[in-house]
């Protein structure tokens, strides 16, 4: 146990003589070693204006007091760091080889400015200021070795003149590890940055490298309220570029919003409240790309590619694809709203419908999904392209399944002063009885349809929406069934409440085309087929109202009677209790038509033939007179000519032979 003794003898007595010769330092000596070898290291100058003394804990080394470091020749903004008081750990080993080697630095309370000149000189570039060896063969750095270097309580100034901003930083307290300039740097800072507590720490390859401009080796994480992101890759300052992996969650907009002096947009539960990222990232001048991306917007996953230009307001370009997505917040959400919907009513909702986040980000975006969940509407398969410009979101449809069926075309959401929505699309095999169901409660109508639709409506709630809908439109239904309504039993029995077994009307086929105009949905060229059944219709829909208001004229066993029954049937009533009944009024009418025209007709039959037995007594008369001629005066009355005619040729006949004889002639 003996050299056990010996050892720990030794250590004591080396830490008093390393002691003791701290304290015969003279202090102002030190403050010029201090001062020499930082200019030397860095080209700056190190000002000492406060005391200089010896330490023994936390650590063995000097306290400085009132310290600065000069600026870049070009800067005019004062030194580039002031502190209060600077302490500075010295290596054991060299002490005891009589040199003084600094290990530590902890810098209380100071300020430091950096700067950013307009022809992109940064007053932190030091190797720059000690400038280039002539011996050809080195490039000018010095080796710094900084075991540990602490800011506590910090303040941090940041002006860009190139580009035309400035950031601050307070509260900062910062470590930085680097044991070789060019190797490994490791650094760990919590600051207030527009009164946000912001965190960053990691590790940095090579420091002298990346500050002279190259890419170097990075792992980094930084907070800031609740948001965070990790990156793990190369980086470079100057220009500011970066590659590698990254992960990052937004888990508080407002705080992340006011990081960027920006009002946060409201984004429906969804879209985005909570949002996850990860994937290969390329970081360029003021653009950024990601690579096999995978976002979670709250509880909806998408995977895919993401650019975004990092302008005024940035602009996104996004190829995503997912699952079963649920978007139907954006119509349920009405936190923001100004009203309830029409309680009692059955009307539309009163909400305002808040499209604030469209405003939040220009872009063009390409989306595929199995499902999407829209609240009001539901989406199979959908494929879908769009643009966003300036709170303009147009979408172009190339394959959205809905109600069973696809639809095409381009649908607009334009939130520029105010709303409206617009579109054009087109549509086929839609399930009636599930569309109708979901927009306006009624389940009678079963089919599948080809539709095309052009609407435009102006609102800010889908109450004014529908009030004010404007468009055209056509629908055609192939084969399918009428529920709740047998018009062949109601036209047989005139009875409206008549139901009859399966209380249904099986048709062939159903077309008609629309015109909207102030939510008011017109029509008049409804034509309805089925089994011995046609049909016409003509009336209106009140889309705003939620009321029908319809006549439908059917003709019933057309061919097997000779006329058929036509029994108009009113359908009318509210989306929620739609009434149909005959129109018995317009069946009188017709019956009382039908009538009228049976008794015209008998009465020309009957007309025509009494002309019929007058004109052949007339005939019998001719004939009498004309043989009466004959057999009396001898006179033959010719075809075609008149008794008085043929009785004045008798008579003069007669006279001339009177004549001949009177005067003896032949």
């Amino acid at each position: 146990m003996r050299w056990i003794f010996r050892i720990v003898i030794t250590l004591i007595i080396l830490a008093v003589i390393v002691v003791a010769g701290l304290f015969l330092i003279p202090t102002d000596k030190i403050a010029r070693i201090a001062e020499d070898q930082f200019e030397k290291n860095t080209g700056r100058a190190l000002s000492i204006g406060g005391d200089v003394s010896p330490q023994i804990f936390p650590r063995l080394g000097v306290k400085l007091e009132d310290v600065a470091i000069s600026n870049a020749e070009w800067s005019g903004k004062g030194p580039m760091l002031t502190a209060a008081s600077m302490e500075m750990g010295v290596g054991f080993s060299a002490l005891l080889g009589g040199e003084i080697v600094v290990e530590a630095f902890d810098i209380q309370s100071p300020v430091i400015r950096l700067e950013k000149s307009k022809d992109g000189r940064a007053n932190w570039d030091f190797i720059n200021d000690l400038g280039t060896k002539d011996d050809g063969g080195d490039d000018g750095s010095t080796d710094v070795s900084l075991p540990l270097a602490q800011i506590t309580n910090g303040t941090v100034e940041f002006v860009d003149a190139q580009a035309g901003q400035s950031y601050a930083l307070s509260a900062l307290d910062a470590t930085l590890r680097l044991a070789d300039l060019k190797g490994a740097g490791q650094v760990a800072l919590s600051a207030l940055y527009k009164g946000q507590a912001v965190k960053v720490s990691g590790t940095i390859n090579g420091v002298q490298q990346m500050l002279d401009g190259g890419e170097q080796g990075v792992d980094l994480t930084a907070t800031a309220s609740g948001n965070s992101v990790t990156f793990k890759g190369v980086a470079s300052l100057d220009p500011v570029q970066a590659k590698g992996a990254v992960s990052g969650s937004i888990d508080d907009q407002t705080h992340l919003f006011a990081l960027m002096e920006q009002a946060p947009p409201r984004i429906p539960q969804g879209l985005g409240q909570k949002v996850k990222l990860s994937g290969e990232l390329t970081l360029t001048d003021r653009q950024i790309f990601l690579r096999g991306a995978t976002l979670d917007l709250d509880h909806n996953r998408f995977s895919g590619d993401l650019d975004v230009a990092l302008q005024d307001k940035p602009f996104v370009t996004a190829r995503l694809s997912g699952g079963d997505i649920d978007f139907s917040a954006m119509s349920t959400d009405t936190s923001e709203g100004d009203g309830a919907a029409n309680a009692g009513a059955g009307g539309w909702s009163d909400a305002r419908i808040d499209v604030s986040g469209l405003s939040g980000v220009n872009g063009e975006f390409s989306l595929k999904t199995k499902s999407l969940d829209l609240g009001s509407l539901q989406l199979a398969g959908t494929d879908i392209a769009g643009t966003l410009d300036r709170s303009r979101l147009v979408l172009n449809l190339a394959q959205v399944g809905v109600f069973d069926g696809n639809v095409s075309g381009q649908f607009v959401v334009n939130g520029r002063g105010g709303l409206s929505v617009g579109g054009d699309m087109k549509a086929s095999g839609v399930a009636m009885q599930k569309l109708l169901a979901d927009f306006a409660g009624f389940e009678r109508l079963v089919g599948d349809a080809s539709m095309s639709l052009k609407f435009l409506g102006v609102g800010n709630t889908m109450n004014e929406i529908m009030n004010g809908l404007k468009g055209s439109g056509r629908m055609d239904v192939g084969s399918g069934e009428l529920l709740g309504l047998d018009i062949a039993g109601m036209i047989k029995n005139l009875d409206a409440s008549y139901q009859g077994e399966g209380s249904k009307t099986v048709f062939e086929d159903i077309s008609a085309s629309f015109a909207i105009d102030g939510g008011m949905l017109s029509n008049s060229d409804l034509n309805f087929k089925a089994d011995l059944l046609t049909a016409t219709g003509n009336g209106v829909v009140d889309l705003g109202g939620q009321t029908i208001k319809y006549r439908l004229a059917p003709v019933a066993l057309a061919g097997r009677l000779k006329d058929g029954i036509r029994v108009p049937v009113i359908i009318e009533g509210p989306w929620s209790n739609i009434r149909f009944r005959p129109d018995l009024k317009a069946l009188i009418d017709t019956e009382l038509e039908a009538e009228k025209e049976k008794l015209k007709a008998q009465a020309k039959a009957k007309e025509e033939e009494l002309r019929a037995k007058a004109k052949a007594k007339e005939a019998e008369l001719k004939a009498k007179a004309a043989q009466k001629l004959k057999d009396e005066l001898g006179v033959d009355q010719q075809q075609g000519q008149s008794v008085e005619d043929a009785l004045k040729e008798g008579l003069e006949n007669k006279a001339k032979d009177a004549l001949r004889g009177l005067l003896g002639g032949n």
